[in-house]
């Protein structure tokens, strides 16, 4: 149960995708985020509400198709980019090697026996993707005026990922080309797939983490693309005040959750 993501991502410097108009993509993203940002929907209508912040998020993801940027190759190919990169950055390199274990996914995989209390695995902070490189990096400008990513580092750490996977030159492209593409977590299951899970204790945490990702994507969308036109500063405040009230939106306690595809 529960097949990967399916977004499918078009092969970095490669295609282009469709042109969609701006307005039309702002006004789903403002129905998304209007219905994402209502009170919990009654006893008994919550699937309603997850089919319906569904398809508003599947018209979304149809518009932007081909966006995405992701690179020749399995992950696995890159893991002997990633041991030079942490070789040349001065990171420990020795006593261990990359596996696959099954079920459990890749891992450290001890070359050699390890003492008690052994230091073997130390990484330089240089190599760290942290939220005071992402403020010191493109993203920064944006950082310095949103409250809210400012409290949600969760965020700011995945808007920095992705800043630094579209960039060919990027410090941490070693490191990055080797991060997972799919996902098989409920956020990814198909719509049948989760109805599997109605009547047990898990699918109201299902519904709850669909609903807030998608109202926090629908959020910073519109942040972006404020910050990147030329309404007034005013405009972007009250805006922001409006977006970011605690009941409206929940975005500062609740957990995100990005696809990296």
């Amino acid at each position: 149960m529960g097949k990967k993501s399916r977004v499918k991502t078009q092969k970095s410097g490669t295609g282009a995708a469709a042109v969609v108009s701006p307005k039309e993509m702002m006004n789903l993203i403002s129905e998304l985020l209007q219905k994402c940002s209502s009170a919990a929907p009654s006893p008994g209508k919550e699937w309603e509400e997850y089919v319906q912040i569904r398809g508003l998020v599947e018209k979304i993801r149809k518009k932007q198709k081909g966006l995405s940027v992701t690179f020749d190759g399995k992950r696995e190919d890159f893991f002997p980019e990633l041991m030079a990169w942490a070789a040349k950055s001065g990171a420990s390199c020795e006593g261990f090697e990359i596996s696959n274990f099954a079920e459990e996914g890749y891992g450290l995989n001890a070359s050699r026996d390890i003492k008690a209390d052994e230091l073997f695995l130390w990484i330089p902070r240089k190599m760290l993707m942290t939220v005071e490189s992402a403020k010191n990096s493109v993203l920064g400008p944006l950082y310095s005026q949103d409250r809210i990513l400012q409290a949600m580092g969760n965020v700011t750490l995945a808007f920095h990922l992705l800043c630094e996977r579209a960039d060919p030159a990027s410090f941490w492209l070693p490191y990055i080309k080797t991060l997972p593409s799919e996902y098989d977590t409920p956020l990814y299951y198909e719509e049948e797939e989760v109805q599997h899970l109605q009547s047990t204790q898990a699918i109201q945490d299902v519904f709850s983490q669909y609903k807030n990702t998608a109202r926090q994507y629908a959020y910073f969308y519109k942040v972006i693309q404020v910050v990147s036109s030329s309404v007034t500063v005013n405009d972007y405040r009250q805006r922001q005040a409006f977006l970011s009230r605690p009941q409206m939106t929940g975005l500062e306690n609740e957990p995100v959750a990005l696809a990296l595809n």
